[in-house]
């Protein structure tokens, strides 16, 4: 059983693989690797491990072809600002 996503975990994750983890974060319906190499400027082969290695930490989950990030325990949802 993967470790819970919190806080403390993402934290605990090299720089590399927390930009990865906040790329998916912002997309809720989740990213194919295809679409994150567009996006990013990493290796596919570095992409690869990242996301292996953010899924063993239990931060990150591919479900049918996309990953999405695992949301944090205890962390607030995005609420959009309305101003006025």
């Amino acid at each position: 059983m993967p470790p819970k996503a919190d806080a403390a975990t993402l934290n605990l994750q090299p720089k590399q693989r927390r930009s990865v983890y906040l790329w998916l974060a912002d997309a809720p319906d989740g990213r194919s690797v295809k679409h994150l190499l567009d996006d990013l400027d990493i290796a596919e082969v570095e992409l690869r491990e990242t996301l292996r290695k953010l899924d063993a930490a239990g931060l990150a989950r591919r479900v049918n072809g996309t990953w999405r990030a695992v949301p944090l325990e205890g962390a607030e949802p995005k609420v959009p600002v309305v101003s006025e």
